[in-house]
């Protein structure tokens, strides 16, 4: 169990500085570890992270005075005994508690046994209590504000709060013209992914995104982009003319697949970071594609010489609810005050992107189950300018998807797919606008 201290340094870190996404605060600390337990270590922290409600509702059960609290050091260190003790069965229960009390400081340690070893002379009704309980709250370790989110959609039943608890799965596509199906899995398969095909969305599946990553130059024809993400370049394929606007394109991944599936297209990709945008140009040079300009522009203020499309992207910054497996850090930081300012950035953006292309398809995307964001957004912003729904579920569900249908749009539910939660709207401009 080498990897708990260093666990515990990059959580401590994390927790010091919330703001921080956790995905880059573990990748700094990765790159500078010599350990061979990155498996380990990384599997422990988005487990303490995913887990962290459940995790401090066990623990105050056992303090001596509640409420008080240790200080972070030893909160996360019992964090992480606690996760390794319910979560784990790697590792036998008596080294995690050695290890624990031998890691806590001098002061902290008679706290930190006491906790861990009545923990486990109550280990089983803690269990059952964590899982037949009836609290969701308790048992998915989801905030009751995206916990109501999913109620709404009828996607609160434990299937689907399960699938959301689940660490992630990672798709990787490849470009359809340069390539066959049978050519990519033989690549993978010389590479040593596991993975699995998904013959609709025309993708593979694998856990192993990290032993993908570390093979340069061998896989340079894959990129890799999550299947509720695909969902939009899939509309946009099927519904685009010729020119395309997509004018929030970072990192790129819906104007990437839309131009390996539709080559024939102008793209114009732009965003307000020029820094977000490299990755595309990356990718672009590196699948050799000719057919996407990228440049550097505000979707609040696009500039009119570029506002040429029959089809307008617009993929919102968002709170990203619909990405929890990945991102399990954000089950305590969408707060009612962040969804409030998020709704109201998309309903600015909604209104700029429909004023600029008042005669252009608009698809409106976030990967996002909150009404607020979705369906609410543009019902405010692009209805009252005249914009009307065009019907998506019959594309999608050719695909596979789980769909939750709404007046303006559908909500992209989980599936087999194991897709991202993607709120998906496409909308056209009123008849006497029509180009």
């Amino acid at each position: 169990m080498n990897f708990l201290a260093p666990a515990v340094s990059v959580l401590v870190d994390y927790y010091r500085r919330p703001q921080d996404n956790l995905r880059l605060v573990l990748a700094r600390f990765l790159r500078g570890y010599g350990g061979d337990d990155k498996a380990a270590l990384t599997r422990a922290v988005y487990g303490v992270v995913r887990k962290e409600i459940a995790l401090d509702r066990v623990i105050a059960l056992f303090q001596s005075k509640p409420g008080q609290q240790p200080p972070l050091p030893t909160r996360v260190l019992l964090r992480l005994a606690v996760f390794l003790l319910l979560y784990s069965d790697s590792y036998p229960e008596y080294a995690v508690v050695n290890e624990a009390v031998g890691a806590a400081a001098r002061r902290e340690k008679p706290f930190v046994n006491a906790v861990l070893r009545q923990l486990l002379r109550r280990k089983n009704e803690v269990v059952e209590r964590i899982r037949s309980g009836g609290d969701p709250v308790l048992a998915y370790s989801i905030s009751p504000l995206l916990l109501a989110g999913l109620r709404r959609l009828g996607a609160a039943g434990d299937a689907d709060l399960e699938y959301l608890d689940r660490e992630p799965v990672f798709h990787l596509r490849f470009h359809p013209g340069r390539m066959t199906a049978q050519q990519a899995r033989q690549l993978l398969e010389r590479a040593e992914i596991p993975c699995r095909e998904l013959p609709a969305l025309g993708c593979f599946e694998t856990a192993a995104a990290g032993r993908f990553l570390e093979e340069p130059g061998s896989l340079d024809d894959f990129y890799i982009q999550n299947s509720g993400s695909q969902a939009v370049a899939f509309v946009a394929a099927a519904r685009a003319r010729g020119e395309v606007c997509d004018v929030a394109a970072a990192p790129g991944g819906k104007s990437l697949t839309l131009a390996c599936l539709r080559p024939e297209l102008r793209i114009r990709a732009s965003d307000l970071s020029a820094a977000r945008l490299r990755l595309l140009e990356q990718n672009l040079r590196r699948l050799r594609l000719d057919n996407v300009r990228v440049f550097t522009a505000d979707a609040l203020d696009y500039p009119a010489a570029e506002a040429r499309a029959d089809l307008v992207i617009l993929d919102a910054p968002c709170t990203s609810s619909g990405t929890l497996r990945k991102n399990p850090d954000l089950k305590s930081k969408i707060t009612p005050e962040a969804l409030r300012d998020s709704a109201d950035r998309q309903r600015r953006l909604l209104d700029a992107v429909a004023v600029r292309f008042p005669r252009s398809l608009l698809l409106y995307a976030v990967c996002s189950f909150l009404n607020e964001e979705g369906e609410e957004a543009v019902a405010r912003a692009v209805v009252p300018r005249g914009f009307r729904p065009v019907p998506l579920a019959p594309l999608l569900e050719r695909f596979g998807f789980r769909l939750k249908a709404e007046r303006f749009g559908v909500y992209l539910l989980p599936s087999d797919l194991n897709n991202d939660l993607f709120y998906i709207s496409l909308l056209e401009p009123s008849a006497g606008k029509t180009k």
